[in-house]
């Protein structure tokens, strides 16, 4: 219903930290490699983030959907928002094209979505509008653009012509990225396997986890990972002194943990729900922090102590163990995380009366110092999002 916009990149005015990184090499511009979205329950951070992490999933999976709604991209729950299109456009560093300078590795781009519904349906059926663009030395250039009338425009370096069969084969309903990506043309297959290995847990309606068999053979077949996840585990003073991965007689791999003065290993399912929590989230959480990528999780400190959520976060704030320039884009209801983050990190998400949902940077509220108690201005209600109670 209204233009929802957050921005993560950080003003020029702060001096360097180790927690602001220059995304794309020789850029003045820098982002928090950690930004937390909080807010009272029910303020929209899940919704941002499912926004988000939908538009990624059409954009790299769309061409297998049948035909019919996308059920990613449901209307606002009101008549008028029925009538009104679904807008979304992300901007994101990824691999520069072939044809570009070959001292860039990366370079922005900006992909835009448009979905539109008929009045009376509840999940739009047809892409009204799509494009990429990409911005070589600051100015945008398209990749490609599409029309509600289907038709498609693409770069010259594509090497396709305007009439080709690859181009009037894109489903109404899925995206010309994911469609001519599966049809393999390389620029759209380099960018859409790099969106494919931002890691996320945002669903509908709970977040999710990987399927406990898979964690396990995750962890057998990295045994350097399982290594650093026990010392971990260990430093969280959880008294676990390893964590393994035995056969059972079911022929599947499980996953064990020695605890001190135990005689005997716990089976993860007898584990506590915060110890299943950072297992479950570590293969993610380790892979972004390997390959300089994007993790999106909602809650993430459900079931967690708060001296372990400032632990992942660092994760993500340490150059030592993020050397790749990985991000969190993350929710928390905790508030303990404010003590150590600063305001460029934080983003309060809030609903008005009209049930709609705004986002905005602690950074941008006036009067807030860089060495300021943030947690006690967020529960003091100066910086807004704060629940009404009473």
């Amino acid at each position: 219903r209204d233009h929802v916009t957050l921005v993560l990149r950080a003003p020029l005015s702060p001096p360097e930290r180790r927690w602001l990184r220059h995304p794309l090499p020789g850029s003045a511009v820098r982002v928090p490699t950690v930004a937390v979205l909080i807010g009272r329950n029910g303020s929209g951070k899940t919704a941002w983030l499912r926004a988000l992490t939908n538009t990624i999933r059409f954009a790299t999976q769309s061409y297998v959907y049948p035909p019919g709604p996308v059920a990613l991209f449901p209307a606002f729950a009101s008549p008028d928002a029925l009538k009104e299109p679904t807008r979304i456009e992300i901007e994101f560093d990824a691999p520069a094209l072939p044809s570009s300078d070959p001292e860039e590795t990366n370079r922005l781009y900006r992909y835009t979505l448009e979905m539109h519904r008929t009045e009376s349906s509840f999940f739009p059926q047809t892409v009204g509008y799509e494009a990429l663009h990409v911005f070589p030395r600051g100015r945008p250039r398209r990749l490609f653009e599409r029309s509600e009338n289907r038709s498609v425009y693409v770069a010259k370096e594509m090497a396709m012509r305007s009439g080709d069969d690859r181009l009037v084969s894109v489903p109404a309903n899925s995206s010309v990225l994911s469609t001519l990506a599966r049809m393999g043309v390389e620029t759209f297959s380099t960018i859409v396997t790099f969106l494919a290995q931002i890691q996320m847990n945002v669903s509908f309606p709970d977040t999710t986890r990987l399927p406990t068999e898979t964690v396990a053979d995750y962890f057998r077949a990295n045994p350097l990972v399982r290594d650093q996840i026990s010392n971990k585990l260990g430093r969280f003073d959880l008294g676990i002194e390893k964590m393994d991965a035995q056969l059972g007689d079911d022929g599947k791999w499980h996953l064990v943990f020695s605890h001190r003065d135990l005689g005997w290993d716990i089976p993860y399912e007898s584990e506590s729900a915060g110890t299943r929590q950072i297992v479950d989230s570590f293969p993610a959480l380790n892979f972004v922090l390997e390959t300089g990528r994007l993790a999106v999780l909602d809650a993430l400190d459900n079931d967690l102590h708060a001296g372990l959520v400032d632990e992942i976060l660092d994760w993500f704030r340490r150059r030592d163990t993020n050397p790749g320039n990985a991000q969190l884009i993350c929710s928390l209801h905790g508030l303990s995380a404010l003590e150590e983050l600063e305001k460029e990190e934080i983003f309060i998400v809030e609903k008005d009366t009209e049930g709609v949902t705004g986002a905005y940077s602690v950074r941008d509220v006036q009067g807030v110092r860089r060495n300021a108690d943030l947690r006690k201005l967020y529960r003091g209600g100066a910086l807004g999002g704060l629940p009404a109670i009473g």
